[in-house]
């Protein structure tokens, strides 16, 4: 595939914070304790030198169980052994298990976490495991039960509630189905419906497909899927669980970090609890909340004493599922992890944490921002290449792109602005000497110069349309192409599935995101 690079701000598609983040490091050096660099990743691994044998050796238990139910397990196993020595760290990132991946920028975060993990080995820094870590308790199924394959949304209609990755894929046959009849049997667009039929089947859950069908198109790179929701792991987190229900402390250090944050000119994103966990149990994932007798559910279907409580943590830590806030300290103190690649939204809400790290003694990695990226396939870059348009020109706003194609191509985009302004200048005077005559007669005059200036504002839209009309097949093109390029004026990657280019590109596509995609490029790619 062909590759072209711009800078995330040249396109205009993305916040004052990520632009800020990648051009002006050096306004974060008061939350994120270590650079967006090389040199990060290097004071990282630093302090990472301490996570021990026997934490390693929970964390390879574990993660054998999880990958216990794969078809083919002998590449992922042989890498989960390579994380099991000393001295492998991790490079990570997180999402939650969208129906089919859904938006494409699940493909890219994965690729980008290969993409270091593999330019960092070959600096020779040391040894490095990409690691995917799904966050199979998010509860939120509006979000998450729908992907849109070739301008289609395709949604899993279901009634389970509850945390997603839990979910039982028994009722997702006609979601699957549709899914299939769009993809067809032939090509790489065949290849990947056989990937669908054979991961995402009845009597397994969303979870457990996801990391099949993640595998089936990362494993060879050595990717390893983590499911946080795990009994073992968990069992981990307890101290940390249990501290963040008895001192309720990362409530008021986010706060405080977030009002930093907005005072610099920038959104932060997430909005901490008193107590940052759910409890979580078939069909249910809710609030925990702190009572005048100790605890209960927000909705108040279950109360604790802080004795139960404790007994609760002790028995059942797979009941208790970090929120937004603690999900990522969770996920920290479990891997032997260094750098964790994300989109604009996850890097502002990370900058938020580094004192709730710090409370709870878990070290913080080096945050980065994921590469972005939009594919075109044939019919669109001949289209663009038609109509003499570059990649920046794309993200315009598509009125203004066509008014600046029609300026281009005749001898400009008919205005009547100079005779306007003379126009005005003439009632101006006009009505200053009338004004002379009889003060009352000067809003009259200049009534009618508004009057003319209307007319002529008419004739302009005229015969803007007349050039329009003169390239009618041009701007039709140019509205194609911008409805292809940005469905429902968002980012491709925010909207569109990794099928739609997967359908025509194969895995040379999955090559070239993992080729091209390390985040230390800090760059946005347009894929043709």
């Amino acid at each position: 595939m062909n590759v072209q690079a711009l800078t995330f701000r040249s396109t205009g598609a993305f916040s004052a914070l990520a632009n800020d983040f990648l051009d002006k490091p050096e306004k974060f050096a008061d939350w994120l304790p270590l650079p967006f660099s090389i040199a990060g990743i290097q004071q990282a691994m630093a302090q990472r030198a301490g996570f021990g044998a026997e934490q390693r050796s929970m964390l390879l238990a574990a993660l054998k169980a999880q990958y216990a139910t794969l078809p083919n397990q002998q590449l992922p196993m042989s890498q989960l052994e390579r994380l099991g020595k000393e001295g492998v760290f991790t490079i990570t990132t997180a999402h939650q298990p969208n129906l089919f991946t859904g938006p494409a920028y699940l493909v890219y975060k994965i690729a980008g976490t290969i993409a270091l993990a593999r330019a960092l080995e070959a600096e020779g820094l040391g040894y490095f495991v990409p690691v995917y870590w799904m966050g199979a308790e998010d509860h939120d199924l509006e979000e998450l039960n729908h992907t849109y394959v070739f301008g289609k949304r395709i949604e899993w209609q279901t009634q389970q509630t509850g945390a997603v990755g839990r979910m039982l894929l028994d009722d997702l046959t006609e979601a699957r189905d549709e899914l299939l009849h769009i993809l067809g049997n032939e090509g790489h667009a065949g290849e990947l419906a056989a990937l669908i039929e054979s991961c995402y089947i009845k009597g397994i859950t969303v979870a457990e497909a996801t990391r099949r069908f993640i595998d089936q198109l990362f494993g060879a790179y050595g990717l390893v899927v983590v499911d946080g929701d795990d009994a073992q792991l968990k069992a981990q987190f307890v101290p940390q669980m249990r501290l963040e229900l008895t001192e309720k402390a990362s409530e008021a250090l986010v706060l405080r970090a977030a009002s930093e944050l907005e005072n610099a000119g920038y959104k932060a994103q997430i909005y901490p609890r008193e107590i940052n966990l759910f409890w979580l149990e078939s069909g249910v994932r809710e609030r925990i909340v702190a009572t005048t007798h100790g605890y209960a559910l927000a909705h108040g279907s279950k109360t604790w004493t802080a004795a139960e409580m404790e007994v609760a943590l002790q028995r059942s830590p797979e009941c208790f599922s970090p929120n937004v806030v603690l999900r990522p300290l969770y996920q920290e103190h479990i891997l032997p992890n260094v750098a964790f690649i994300g989109g604009g939204a996850e890097v502002a809400y990370w900058n938020l944490l580094p004192k709730v790290f710090e409370k709870y003694q878990v070290p913080f990695p080096v945050v980065m921002l994921r590469t972005s990226a939009m594919v075109m396939d044939k019919g669109s870059f001949n289209r663009q290449q038609k109509l003499g348009l570059d990649n920046l020109q794309l993200f315009e706003e598509t009125e203004q792109l066509i008014r600046d194609f029609i300026a281009a191509h005749e001898s400009g985009l008919f205005t009547l602005q100079s005779e306007n302004a003379k126009i005005q200048a003439i009632f101006e005077a006009l009505a200053d000497r009338v004004e002379q005559v009889d003060p009352t007669l000067k809003a009259a005059v200049l009534a009618e110069a508004k009057k003319l200036q209307g007319s002529l504002e008419g004739l302009q839209s005229r015969v803007i349309k007349a050039q329009k009309q003169k390239h009618e097949t041009e701007v039709n093109q140019i509205r194609a192409l911008k409805a292809k390029l940005f469905p429902e004026n968002h980012l491709q990657e925010r909207h569109d599935s990794f099928m739609n280019f997967y359908a025509w590109a194969g895995r040379d596509f999955i090559d070239t995101c993992v080729r091209e995609m390390n985040p230390l490029r800090k760059e946005f790619l347009v894929l043709s």
